[in-house]
């Protein structure tokens, strides 16, 4: 089995059992620019000069970029990745091997925002918008650059999926905008779930629940549907006080000044209070406390713990909630769950199916359920099926 996925904004590929990443020039080479960047003007920021100026900071190692890849797929034996940067969103092809460093661009903008993508017999539908608050969907025939859009509105539609059992269908996500009086986004509906007809233009809505999500809609060639349903805004941990926190008032009042009062002598009297600091607040620190929510549809991920939990277990349970469940929609209607906390999935041909639950991607097969590969918060999983 072959295959590929997204794990933290990286490239992997499974064959034959054996790992390895896949490279991403664009992301790459956007790495190398900044760097070389960091370096011509580093001494801006350092030596004795730029601590009495209080310019002073400390090298945080490897530049952090904001880079997300958007989605991939397999389009007539190349993999083609969505990536973006910044205010930037590119679309390249290039092959699974990853010795192959050639690249070639699809579509490129700074004003344009792609979501995730399937490819299904040459052509490719993608979600497309200026911004992630609206995202519509269109269909291109890559690696020409040229696009259709299929839908408009307020509204933001993800995860286009070809239908593999009803030609020219393409099965989506919907959800409506709801708008404050200063014109912002305040509030997004429940995902719906639809499908629309590119060749009469038709749009039909088949999946609703004012308490559900539906999500990652998809279906296979024996006519079932599948798709994630979680509760409406995804499960967020409740706020509020905990009697920890009332304990640790105190220690949390006194570092704080301890803080102000040390940064305050850095920058008025030149010295730390800390030997060995330059009194300046620390990027790496901040980074971390940015990084210990994982937000993902909704729910609520906590990465500081996730680590710690993968650290101390071989094989934890997923990191979703099990409220979020795969459910299989047959013909006649009937639903079955197939499995709870799933993060994403992929469908394969025979009818078995890859999940992702965060930690570790399983193939289930009917009852069977055997586990992959370690494969931390990984999602567009797709099955390498063109013929060789």
């Amino acid at each position: 089995m072959k295959l590929v996925y997204t794990s933290e904004n990286k490239i992997y590929r499974i064959d034959g059992g054996n790992k390895s990443e896949i490279p991403c020039g664009r992301i790459n080479k956007y790495k190398e620019t900044l760097e070389s960047i960091r370096r011509r003007t580093e001494w801006k920021t350092t030596g004795t000069g730029a601590q009495f100026t209080g310019a002073a900071r400390a090298n945080t190692g490897e530049p952090v970029i904001s880079a997300r890849i958007t989605g991939l797929c397999e389009n007539k034996g190349e993999l083609i990745y969505g990536v973006g940067l910044d205010e930037s969103c590119s679309l390249y092809r290039r092959s699974f091997d990853k010795t192959d460093e050639n690249e070639g661009l699809i579509l490129s903008g700074n004003e344009l925002y792609f979501g995730a993508f399937d490819c299904y017999e040459g052509k490719m539908a993608f979600s497309l918008g200026s911004n992630p608050r609206e995202l519509h969907i269109a269909v291109m025939e890559p690696p020409a650059s040229a696009y259709d859009e299929l839908t408009d509105g307020d509204s933001v539609e993800e995860n286009p999926y070809w239908s593999r059992s009803h030609k020219n269908r393409i099965y989506f996500s919907s959800a409506g905008n709801g708008r404050n009086e200063y014109g912002a986004v305040a509030a997004v509906s429940p995902r719906s779930g639809a499908y629309i007809d590119v060749d009469r233009g038709e749009m039909e809505e088949f999946l609703s629940d004012p308490k559900s999500d539906f999500l990652r809609i998809k279906d296979d060639s024996f006519g079932n549907i599948f798709f994630i349903r979680q509760p409406y805004g995804g499960e967020q941990e409740k706020e509020g006080f905990k009697f920890t926190d009332i304990l640790l008032f105190p220690y949390r009042i006194l570092k704080g000044f301890f803080g102000w009062l040390n940064f305050v002598c850095t920058m008025w009297g030149g010295e730390s209070l800390k030997s060995g600091s330059d009194g300046l607040p620390s990027y790496t620190k901040a980074k971390q406390r940015s990084e210990r929510d994982i937000i993902i549809e909704g729910n609520i991920i906590k990465a500081e713990k996730l680590a710690k939990e993968e650290d101390a277990k071989e094989d934890g349970g997923s990191v979703m909630p099990l409220s979020r469940v795969l459910v299989k929609r047959e013909a006649d209607g009937n639903e079955t769950v197939i499995k709870k906390g799933v993060l994403d999935y992929a469908l394969c041909t025979d009818g078995k199916i890859i999940v992702s639950d965060g930690r570790k991607l399983i193939l289930i097969d009917g009852e069977k359920e055997t586990v992959i590969a370690k494969a931390r918060l990984a999602m567009n999983i797709v099955l390498e099926e063109y013929p060789e």
